[in-house]
């Protein structure tokens, strides 16, 4: 029998991609070097988006024929440099180069993960990470969780499974009833992506059943039972409350504790959206924020925010194992045998995704070396600056602090003598 000859193209040359791998490292590494000891660069390097787009079209610098170096530093100097000092913005994380380093394997290696036969390693890190947030939760062993990509998606697997369990008949096969609708409960400060996943789930805009927040934007827990009654009036059978810890915008901690006496005494589903603040499970000195949170049905965290790993990377973790199995009741025979019903290590019978990247070994990576005292001391540095900030704000005349912040976010305003609340609106639309 002749042997197939195999002729390796350039692109997957080893010797090539040892040479660019190499040369891209001490590229980074220079970078890395320049942002985070504080080097003058412009952390926010603003273009015009269409001039952006020009400056990369496929023509630009040569087109195919520029440097692969080269290219690598047009992305550089053109982006947001979070590792900066001077960074200041949105909640996504510096990453810890050795995430970026172990993601940087599972790139190449391209195993999927969303059942065993294809991410072996990935699928047994997943467990051990699960086991061991189910235990700084403060669950027993009936845990289990998934990993998904974003909070968006792992709010929403929880918020099925929450619909499923909680309905009196098979609302996956069956479809809404338009009588006894279900509702969810929501702060009003809950991260957009929890009301847009009602309306996912086809349920309406008057399924989100929202609850004010009090001065420091944290839920309203003394009106829940008020809320829970004129929702049941209008049809509405509210299933689940939704805590946010902390909020996305302000960073306040719901009362996890008095949420979870609610749900206890009716009987519904209790989720948290730790997406943020879930970090401070490390922290000896704040964890008390989340108080409670061993009494939630599901819970979400984000390892790509306070746990400092490349985005997406979001864990679902649920105090019972077996309701992460009721998100989906769909049957996927090609994928799934009989004999593999409500296994842990076949996550796409529980997620939204079917094909999924290997996240669990990031966050495993991430815990392995850094989940001792290092996340502690980082969460409470974190927050100990935000206060040390806040107090800043304070004592200038021309900002407003919205709230003595509960975590890393602090929010505040420019409002100097003489601007009221329209003159306040009218700059920020001019800028």
């Amino acid at each position: 029998m002749n042997k197939i000859k195999s002729e390796i193209p350039y692109p997957f040359s080893p010797e090539e991609f040892r040479k660019d791998g190499h040369a891209l490292i001490d590229t980074l590494s220079d970078y890395l070097r320049d942002a985070l000891s504080g080097k003058e660069m412009p952390v926010l390097p603003w273009n015009d988006p269409d001039h952006l787009a020009e400056v990369f079209s496929f023509e630009s610098a040569g087109g195919e024929n520029e440097l692969f170096d080269s290219f690598i530093k047009r992305i550089i100097d053109n982006s947001i440099h979070i590792h900066h000092p001077h960074y200041i913005g949105h909640q996504v994380t510096s990453p810890l180069p050795a995430a970026v380093l172990v993601q940087f394997c599972t790139t190449l290696l391209n195993n999927g993960a969303a059942i065993y036969e294809m991410g072996p390693v990935n699928m047994a890190m997943e467990r051990n990470v699960i086991k061991r947030f189910g235990s700084l939760i403060g669950y027993k062993t009936q845990f289990d969780g998934i990993f998904t990509h974003g909070g968006t998606s792992g709010n929403l697997t929880a918020m099925l499974a929450a619909r499923q369990v909680k309905t009196d008949y098979n609302i996956w096969e069956d479809g809404v009833k338009e009588s006894d609708t279900p509702g969810y409960m929501i702060s009003e400060q809950s991260h957009y992506s929890v009301g847009r996943n009602v309306k996912i789930m086809g349920l309406g805009d008057k399924s989100i059943v929202r609850v004010p927040v009090d001065k420091h934007f944290r839920m309203r827990t003394d009106l829940l039972e008020e809320i829970k009654n004129v929702a049941e009036k209008k049809g509405i059978r509210i299933i689940s409350v939704v805590s946010s810890s902390c909020s996305t915008a302000t960073g306040s901690y719901d009362d996890l504790e008095a949420v979870a006496g609610f749900c206890e005494k009716y009987d519904l589903w209790m989720h948290v959206d730790g997406a943020h603040g879930m970090g401070v499970l490390f922290s000896e000195k704040y964890k008390d924020r989340v108080k409670g949170i061993e009494r939630a049905d599901s819970v979400v965290i984000d390892f790509h925010k306070m746990l400092l790993v490349p985005a997406l990377n979001t864990l679902v973790i649920f105090r019972n194992g077996e309701r992460s199995f009721e998100t989906f009741a769909q049957k996927a025979s090609y994928l799934f045998q009989k004999s593999q019903k409500n296994v842990w290590y076949n996550s796409a019978i529980r997620t939204i995704e079917c094909t999924k990247s290997a996240l669990g070994i990031i966050a495993y990576t991430a815990l392995k070396y850094y989940g001792g005292s290092y996340y502690g001391s980082y969460i409470d540095s974190r927050y100990d600056l935000a206060r040390v900030f806040s107090d800043m704000i304070k004592s200038d005349q021309l900002f407003e602090l919205a709230t003595d912040p509960e975590s890393n976010i602090v929010c505040f305003r420019y409002a100097p003598d003489g601007y009221n609340e329209t003159l306040l609106i009218k700059l920020m639309l001019q800028e």
